[in-house]
């Protein structure tokens, strides 16, 4: 999988930018660690290359595609998240949480086959 954001710029307010001109790009294989204080835009970068915030200037390209062009669907199937820290309203075992990843490769309201359960 690469990577590649280009210019990327967000603000939630209209004169208070989070992100400036942010570029750079990311190839397979390779890791990476995002490091900086609190409130300096760390989730907000995260959350543009998602798609949760549509907002943005810039491009943010996965495997050659600008993520625009994608159905929330066709970029589920590209990436995931999973949140530092979440409060469950249900008590999903790890196998649960992994299993709900394979939500972009079903149907409509089908549910995972026998081949993509953990035993």
């Amino acid at each position: 999988m690469s990577i590649e954001v280009k210019e990327l710029s967000f603000a939630y307010k209209k004169n208070v930018p989070v992100l400036h001109d942010v570029s750079f790009s990311l190839q397979s294989g390779k890791f990476i660690c995002l490091l900086g204080p609190n409130g300096v835009g760390k989730s907000t970068l995260f959350k543009c290359m998602l798609g949760l915030l549509r907002g943005y200037n810039g491009e943010i390209i996965i495997d050659g595609e600008n993520i625009r062009g994608l159905t929330q669907k066709q970029l589920a199937r590209k990436v995931a998240y999973i949140p530092q820290s979440t409060a469950p309203v249900f008590n999903y075992t790890v196998s649960d949480i992994v299993l709900m990843g394979t939500t972009s490769l079903t149907d409509g309201l089908s549910s995972p086959g026998r081949g993509k359960r953990l035993l």
